[in-house]
């Protein structure tokens, strides 16, 4: 028998990967590790690389005779690879926190197992030497989720591809894994009258290692349990516009999909969703001339080439709301678990739709508020100075420069190079330093972007470009513009039938 506290330490293991205890906690864990062969051996195991979905060297079409789910899959998974791209940890492979059936344990599935609504699948076939099984799949409103495990631990990541019985295809949102056996696929969700489905599971990107499954579903079952309400509700905030379009009340989770708007008129530099989201404003005067016969029309509005971006967040729930959105459950006076956020841009300018998950509500819940997460409105900062950084000599530069900005001052303490990111510490002279955040640009002399902007969690402070080329030593660096964060925007939903 294990001795209780390293029962403990193997039960916070996934959340230390992660980052989600509090420095005591990560203290303790390091002190048991330290001393512990045996959860250093567990440890190990668990932080080896989950396969890569689809490493570089792969990415070479491969012959498929006839076999057009195969052909689509390659396709589905360089979609799902672009997504954790963009979206950084939030959308990310990440590891369940137990084993098989930890997905289940998940707040989010336990009020779809009371209802009786996992659909039990238990399909098992041969994928190259490799027993693979489809044992339950949840097929909400909000998305479509299967569970797999494989008999012996796979070296590669498994490629999913998911289509109903009329042939349509369902895009891969992500996927999670444990030991190299266990996986959860979450896809979106299924047609209405969809009856069934067809999965297709490739190992290593070989269709000699591909196992086909044809699944029985039934979509109404958890549809009559969902609601999709359709608010209307728009606000104004200085010059953002800001709407709750639309929201789904599924089994699984509840989604809600908000528009940000602002003008096209130069007057906003950006716009920021927290401390970890900035969209800047880039727009162009469209083409008078139409583009040459085959290259469709120009995007509406002038769009900038290249400005189409996609952010996803993981939010904790053990954060303040003041740092993250927020649902409120006003029947049952209990707070939903946020699940995360996704943000992109649309294909018109000075847009932004953003997805907010939170964990399901109860069926008996008659009015609910939802806290969207802080808004940052950026204004640019004229006549800001350069700074010119120069490493070559030392890889910390003490600066103490003042740079006024209206309504303040912000002086940048020091500057230094670190492994692969140049980082600032900077401080504000202004009364309320809370609302405020500044936004940098980190240019070679050339004046090309090196590095993207974020903000240390540990010390607010702080700022860390992230190094596009850590060979460079020499930058300019730019107050660009200030933000200001607008008051908390809430929308309230009346849930009752009328």
């Amino acid at each position: 028998m294990k001795p209780k506290d390293c029962n403990i330490i193997q039960e916070l293991a996934p959340l230390y990967a992660e980052n989600l205890v509090s420095p005591e906690t990560a203290a303790y864990i390091e002190g048991h590790l330290a001393g512990c062969p045996g959860c250093t051996q567990v440890w190990e195991n668990f932080i080896r690389p989950l396969p890569d979905p689809l490493p570089p060297e792969k990415m070479t079409s491969v012959k498929v005779n006839g076999n057009r789910l195969f052909a689509r899959l390659r396709k589905t998974v360089i979609a799902a690879v672009m997504i954790v791209v963009m979206g950084g940890a939030g959308l990310a492979y990440a590891s369940y926190t137990a084993g098989k059936h930890v997905g289940l344990d998940d707040p989010s599935y336990r009020y779809a197992q009371e209802l009786g609504l996992f659909t039990e699948i238990n399909q098992s076939k041969m994928a190259g030497e490799n027993q693979v099984n489809i044992d339950q799949g949840l097929f909400d409103s909000t998305r479509s989720v299967m569970f797999i495990n494989f008999s012996s631990p796979v070296e590669d990541f498994p490629q999913l591809i998911v289509s109903d019985e009329k042939g349509q295809q369902y895009e891969q949102r992500s996927s999670k894994g444990w030991q190299n056996k266990y996986f959860m696929f979450e896809f979106e969700p299924l047609e209405l009258d969809t009856q069934s489905i067809n999965a297709a599971l490739v190992l290593d990107n070989q269709e000699q290692d591909m196992a086909e499954f044809t699944i029985p579903v039934d979509v109404v079952k958890t549809a009559q349990y969902s609601k999709i309400i359709y608010p209307n509700q728009e606000r104004l905030r200085s010059k953002l516009r800001i709407a709750l379009e639309k929201a789904v009340l599924g089994v699984s989770e509840a989604v809600f999909k908000v528009r940000l708007d602002w003008p096209l008129d130069g007057s906003v530099a950006g716009i920021g969703l927290g401390r970890e989201i900035y969209f800047p404003t880039s727009v162009r005067k469209a083409p008078d001339t139409p583009p040459p016969p085959g290259l469709g029309a120009p995007p509406p509005g002038g769009l900038t080439p290249g400005y189409a971006s996609t952010v996803a967040i993981s939010y904790r729930s053990e954060e303040p709301p003041a740092y993250r959105p927020a649902l409120y459950d006003l029947t049952g006076r209990e707070e939903a678990e946020v699940q995360g956020g996704e943000y992109r841009t649309t294909q018109f300018p000075c847009q932004i739709a953003a997805i907010l998950k939170f964990a399901p509500v109860k069926q008996e819940t008659e009015h609910l508020e939802l806290l969207l997460p802080p808004v940052y409105l950026y204004e640019k900062v004229a006549g800001s100075p350069d700074i010119q950084l120069n490493f070559q000599e030392k890889s910390e530069l003490d600066l103490a420069r003042s740079i006024s900005y209206p309504g303040g001052k912000l002086v940048v303490e020091k500057v230094w190079l670190a492994e692969k990111s140049v980082c600032l510490s900077y401080r504000l002279d202004t009364p309320d330093t809370e609302t405020v955040l500044p936004h940098f640009e980190l240019t070679d002399t050339q004046g090309m972007k090196k590095g993207r902007l974020r903000f240390d969690r540990e010390n607010p402070q702080v700022i860390i470009f992230g190094l596009y080329d850590e060979d460079t030593r020499e930058f300019v660096l730019n107050l660009d513009s200030i933000g200001k964060l607008l008051p908390r925007e809430k929308f309230t939903l009346d849930l009752r039938e009328k």
